[in-house]
């Protein structure tokens, strides 16, 4: 569990005491409270399925989709760049392709 607390909370910056630090997943996960997740952090609640776990799991999942699609989208952001410098022409179709699929992963495509 403390890895899924730590993948909401985000880095830890130098001024921030593992309080502070903490108190940052409430603000992110609305329905656990500051005192649940010290409890999940600290081994108070042991319990896997316990609601709270389950949302801050869920909620962690999300936030690495998100960050695996932005990798991604900058993988190919340098492929479809490469594709245009070597031949445009010849890789136009499989340049499209990857255009399209690009937009699908940032949001921007609306059909």
């Amino acid at each position: 569990m403390r890895k899924e607390i730590a993948i909401i909370a985000g880095p830890r910056d130098w001024g921030d005491t593992q309080e502070s630090w903490l108190a940052k997943v409430p603000t992110r996960v609305k329905t656990v409270s500051h005192r649940t997740v010290k409890a999940l952090w600290y081994g108070e609640i042991t319990d896997t399925d316990h609601w709270a776990a389950r949302d801050i799991r869920r909620a962690a999942e999300v936030i690495q989709a998100q960050r695996e699609a932005t990798a991604l989208a900058a993988q190919l952001e340098t492929i479809i760049g490469g594709l245009n410098v070597t031949d445009p022409n010849f890789h136009q179709p499989t340049i499209a392709a990857l255009v399209g699929t690009l937009r699908k992963l940032r949001g921007e495509d609306r059909s």
